[in-house]
């Protein structure tokens, strides 16, 4: 930063407080003294700018840009320069006002919409307006790949999927050669269902570029979702350079390589924990495999996982592994020579679909926890269904992936001999209003302090109804029965089609037929439900 930088801003900032008094010959002296220390013309603030975001100055440089828009209110481009910076500091909401007061002044500065709906997109706002916003955009900039990109995220958030795969098909006509193109226009095939389709564009994407990790992922993922083991797990790997992924902390610095299959002899393996809950859950099953190959070659298996899943992974696999820590961080691991992350066992196991190991439970909750649960739930002579209505609120999908409470309560509420419990923590607010329109949920979550705790509850229950999301995954290790409520581009767990789950035989999975059509599914659910209440009876 320019050791000038302080005075110069002190000067602008007296120039904006003379300006408000009305001083304007003030307000010049002001701004003739700021130039003797740094020219204040648009170019030259716009450096200035770039040089402190760079330097991860974010205060500073919305210091100065803030500074400079009040003394320019009526300046498109010193407004567009606010929003820029606030956006570059992860101050997207605040960007927002700044990008509208722009548009007021002149709808038609470069690179104002596109700003303008990423800032919308990133802080959660009306997925309606950012649509609109990138409509004009690309009425006015049709050669523009990057914001019929946008147009195409925009559109399907707003369930016009024809409307969204029209976007994604019009970049790749415009640029036939871009990865980013065909990289869309398979997630939009996705889901329209067309999985073959899908799958050249995905493949195109990554012969055009291919070091970039993104795409690779997702090429990964769909050939898992298809059922395609082999192909999939090994680009699945390129998930730790893949900076859209949920492993945004990067691979651990462990100081020891990665086991790639070499012989384990007189060596211990660390297994540990990546990625959400639900991938512990679901990835787990491999532990026994796993030690009993690291044993029979003469190793040691050592495995961290996550806290949060209390004494039950121990007391499920203690018996395969020779130790089993929930430490935070590297320092604290028992000694070890190679690594392995959960979700690559698979992967070194060689597993295919018809070699996933299916046995269930695999996890077993706490005797005394469930002997606890049945004893308070005994008086209940109605059939104990679990509901989780909503994935993370923060999870890309969660829009396409949630049911809702609403729907849940609409279809429920009027089913006799059903005892409804919530599986979903931190929800007082969904579960009230689903009180007050009639269905009666029990909620116990507060009292939940881990997994553990959690498995014991669900292991006393005669059924979970649930969408793609960690309720789904215990459910099933527990061996429960589990109805999965699954949008037309599920997570690649469950695949393309079928009732039945290859992961979780204890499980049925209602699929949506058409891209955000969820009637039918309650439809189907709600009478299923209906048959197994009055079976129960």
């Amino acid at each position: 930063m320019l050791p000038t930088f302080a005075p110069f801003l002190t000067f602008l900032r007296q120039a904006v407080a003379a300006q408000s008094c009305g001083d304007m010959r003030a307000r010049a002296l002001w701004l003739e003294a700021a130039t003797y220390l740094q020219p204040t013309d648009g170019a030259s603030i716009d450096r200035l700018m770039v040089d402190l975001l760079e330097q991860q100055q974010f205060e500073q440089a919305v210091s100065l840009v803030e500074t400079v828009a009040q003394l320019e209110p009526h300046s498109a481009a010193a407004n567009m320069r606010l929003g820029y910076a606030l956006q570059m500091a992860s101050r997207h909401r605040d960007a927002i006002a700044s990008y509208r007061r722009a548009l007021a002044i002149d709808p038609a500065f470069p690179q104002l919409r596109k700003n303008l709906a990423i800032a919308l997109n990133r802080s959660g706002g009306d997925p309606e307006e950012e649509r609109q916003v990138l409509e004009a955009a690309v009425a006015a900039e049709p050669s523009d790949v990057a914001l019929w990109l946008n147009l195409m995220g925009a559109r399907r958030a707003c369930f016009d999927l024809d409307g969204s795969l029209a976007a994604a098909a019009r970049a790749v006509e415009i640029d036939p050669q871009s990865a980013l193109a065909h990289g869309n226009l398979a997630q939009a095939l996705k889901e329209s269902q067309r999985w073959d389709d899908a799958l050249i564009h995905a493949k195109r994407a990554c012969a055009l570029a291919p070091g970039n990790a993104s795409l690779r992922t997702g090429l990964g993922v769909l050939h898992l979702l298809r059922g395609e083991y082999p192909e999939g797990w090994a680009a699945h790997e390129a998930r730790w350079n893949d900076p859209a992924s949920m492993l945004t902390e990067g691979r651990p610095p462990f100081g020891k390589p990665q086991w790639r299959g070499e012989s384990l002899a007189g060596k211990t393996l660390l297994v540990w924990g990546e990625q959400g809950m639900g991938d512990v859950l679901q990835f787990c099953r491999f532990i026994p495999p796993l030690a009993e190959r690291v044993h029979r070659e003469g190793g040691r298996i050592v495995w961290n996982s996550f806290a949060q899943m209390g004494a039950m992974l121990s007391r499920s696999f203690g018996e395969h592994v020779d130790a089993y820590s929930v430490a935070r961080d590297v320092g604290s691991l028992p000694a070890f020579d190679v690594e392995l992350p959960l979700a690559s066992a698979p992967l070194m196991l060689d597993t295919r679909v018809e070699s996933i190991p299916q046995a269930v439970p695999y996890l077993r909750a706490d005797a005394d926890a469930r002997a606890a649960w049945r004893a308070r739930l005994a008086d209940e002579r109605r059939l104990k269904v679990g509901l989780a209505w909503t994935g993370s609120l923060n999870h890309g999908r969660n829009r396409f992936r949630r049911v809702g409470w609403e729907r849940y309560a609409q279809a429920f509420r009027d089913i006799g001999g059903v005892a409804f419990y919530s599986l979903q923590p931190g929800a007082t607010g969904d579960i009230d209003a689903a009180r007050a329109a009639g269905l009666s949920i029990a909620d116990f979550t507060h009292e939940w302090r881990s997994f553990d705790d959690t498995a014991a509850f669900v292991s006393e229950l005669d059924l979970v109804i649930t969408v793609c999301t960690s309720a789904a995954h215990l459910a099933g290790a527990l061996g429960r029965r589990t109805w999965v409520l699954l949008d037309v581009n599920p997570y690649w767990t469950w695949m393309t089609d079928g009732r039945d789950s290859a992961w979780y035989p204890t499980a049925t999975l209602y699929r949506q037929q058409r891209f955000g059509e969820w009637q039918p599914v309650m439809d189907d659910v709600t009478r299923d439900l209906q048959a197994l209440a009055a079976s129960s009876v």
